[in-house]
């Protein structure tokens, strides 16, 4: 018998008991925030306001990993290491301001004129400080300067950007609108010799204009006598807007400092300058028309949108003879066409009694139009592969389509599929392996047989409600939707690979045993060397749902007096259920929002359910 605790067991796998008692853990947030908005009247036409926010984020974050109760790692290049602590600080400043002169005039009760002219800046510095060390000898020396292994990494970014603005809006007779907007902006993430656009303090400055009007068809005459129609507005705009989200510096050449075998510093290139580098520009294109129908019975909203961008950023590679390396550039264009129709409907319409419907529906679909070079490019994102392609939608996961579980060892050797190792042998796959489609059909599964395997955009999404008064009593009913949309199912990916000594699911218990056994799990190996549990279809799940989003009662209190203008009590609860296929925790899922990250499930935490009380007054 002995009372110590052993470092891990047969697999590897180290000894909880002994982290918790040893290891370090700790996360600290710091936050300020100060906003204020002074406004001048200046005449009565003019105003001038200024709104300025200032805010400052502090994280503060240590770990550490003991001796006792975790294997040794291997540190490639360096050597093994004992324990390993970390720490890293990082502090965010951003600094906002928006100045703005608005006018405002009616002439002879026919012609109305608003005008806003404004100046924006905003400011974002980002500091990051990170130091790691290893083998300090002792669970007790848990700080970076006791470890005799250490390095350092860091950052520190600063990006601005102004934006000068003009908004003009004009009414005729309240039938006619117009409204007109330019800006002129700069971004330092980009350098001086942009095309387009002009020059001005050392920087390229983009044009973004737009232009929107509106006939209120509905105060027209010849509408008089249509009693049906009781409000009707047609709407159409084109304008222009840019997109500079990239790394900061990005049209600059630069170095930064490396630790070499942990004997001397030294500088490398960290980036490639592109002074060219410029907007990712969106024209955009809508119409769209609104109603009010049967005595204000029935409203209708239809829209209809076609945007065009080019100058997509993206990461280019530099030709082979130049030497590896990547540069952010601009080229290939995108378009995104859809509409979205939205109706509310007074079922009844009582003094006592009142309720509606309502209800919208949505639908786009984005294609690739143009790559420079006409190249494909794929990127790896926790796990799967994300093809970017001439007509295929961004964002669609590239993969392995497959066929089932080989039941026995006949079916494999009819298939008669191969694989090539990493050592160059050829290796056949046998019963209880994956059926992978051999797409070309050279009996070789390898990366040439990925195809298409899923898309995370949806066919239609939209909402319905209900909202029924009685008397003072108010319920509010709203449900969401999805429907025809893809996830990648990267935790279920994790926890049912079967090919590491950690935790997974039940449905492993369902894995291939024994010959002519019917299942969808193929047999557990260790390591997976067939590759069962590569990127495939097995992990694209339907993403359609149906939600119950908030349900809400409330209650208006009959209360008005000098102070008081209204009392309302309410209590509500949001997410209530989901009606859904989906496998994961929730199918309304992004681990971000940038294009090429949708429909992709990593285990974040999902929408929970919630309740409320509440009580909103008026004064």
């Amino acid at each position: 018998m002995t009372t110590d605790i052993e470092d891990a067991d047969e697999f590897s796998v180290g000894n909880p008991t002994a982290i918790i008692a040893n290891a370090l853990n700790t996360n600290k947030h710091y936050r300020l925030s100060i906003g204020f908005k002074p406004e001048f009247k200046l005449s009565p036409v003019l105003t001038l306001s200024s709104q300025l926010d200032y805010a400052i984020d502090k994280f503060k974050e240590t770990y550490y990993s003991p001796m006792v109760g975790v294997v040794n790692r291997e540190l490639p290049g360096i050597g093994i290491s004992e324990n390993v602590f970390k720490s890293q600080i990082m502090r965010n400043i951003s600094l906002f301001d928006d100045t703005q002169l608005r006018y405002s005039k009616q002439i002879k009760e026919v012609h109305e004129i608003k005008a806003i002219a404004g100046f924006r800046y905003i400011s974002n510095y980002y500091e990051m400080d990170y130091g790691e060390g290893h083998n300090s000898g002792s669970d007790q020396k848990r700080n970076l300067d006791d470890q005799v292994i250490r390095s350092t990494n860091g950052a520190n970014n600063r990006v601005k950007s102004i934006s000068d603005y003009l908004m003009v809006d004009y009414s005729f007779d309240n039938r006619y609108l117009l409204s007109v907007a330019v800006s002129a902006d700069a971004s330092s993430r980009f350098g001086s010799d942009t095309k387009g656009g002009f020059q001005l303090f050392n920087r390229s400055w983009a044009v973004f204009p737009s232009v929107n009007a509106a006939w209120l068809i509905s105060s027209e005459t010849f509408m008089a006598d249509m009693k049906a129609i009781n409000w009707l507005k047609l709407r159409v705009g084109y304008g222009l807007s840019g997109n500079d989200d990239i790394e900061p510096y990005a049209w600059s050449a630069y170095f930064e400092s490396t630790r070499y075998m942990d004997r001397a510093n030294g500088l490398v290139l960290a980036n490639i300058g592109n002074t060219e580098i410029q907007w990712e520009t969106t024209a955009k294109a809508s119409l769209g028309v609104d109603a009010i129908l049967f005595s204000n019975r029935l409203s209708v909203t239809a829209d209809l949108y076609n945007n065009k961008t080019k100058d997509l950023l993206f990461m280019k590679s530099l030709p082979e003879v130049l030497g590896n390396g990547n540069y952010w550039g601009n080229g290939g264009e995108m378009s995104n066409k859809g509409f979205e129709f939205s109706a509310n409907l007074k079922l009844v319409n009582l003094a006592g009694f009142k309720w509606e419907v309502g209800g919208s529906v949505g639908h786009y679909a984005n294609k690739i139009e143009s790559l420079p070079d006409n190249s494909d490019y794929i990127t790896t994102l926790y796990g799967a592969d994300i093809l970017t392609s001439v007509g295929n939608s961004a964002g669609v996961f590239y993969g392995y389509k497959t066929l089932g579980v080989f039941t026995g060892e006949e079916s494999a050797e009819a298939a008669n599929l191969s694989l090539i190792d990493e050592e160059g042998v050829t290796q056949q796959f046998k019963a209880g392996d994956m059926h992978f489609v051999d797409l070309n059909n050279d009996g070789i599964i390898n990366k040439n047989d990925r195809q298409v395997i899923g898309n995370p955009n949806p066919d239609f999404f939209g909402s319905f409600s209900n909202k029924i008064d009685v008397g003072n009593f108010t319920l509010d009913i709203l449900f969401t939707y999805s429907y025809g949309n893809e996830i990648y199912n990267a935790l279920r990916a994790n926890l049912e690979s079967g090919s590491m000594p950690v935790n997974q699911t039940t449905t492993m218990l369902n894995r291939w045993f024994y010959e002519g056994q019917e299942t969808i799990q193929p047999k557990v190996t260790y390591m997976d060397p067939m590759g069962n549990s590569r990127f495939s279809d097995r992990w694209i799940e339907d993403g359609s749902y149906l939600r119950f989003k908030t349900l809400s009662l409330g209650y208006n209190i009959p209360l008005k007096n000098s102070f008081v203008e209204g009392l309302k009590i309410y209590v509500s609860a949001n997410n209530l259920f989901t009606l859904t296929n989906y496998l994961g925790r929730d199918p309304e899922v992004s681990v971000k929002n940038e294009v090429l990250y949708q429909g992709i499930d990593a285990g974040l935490l999902p929408l929970t359910r919630s309740y409320f009380i509440g009580i909103k007054m008026n004064l």
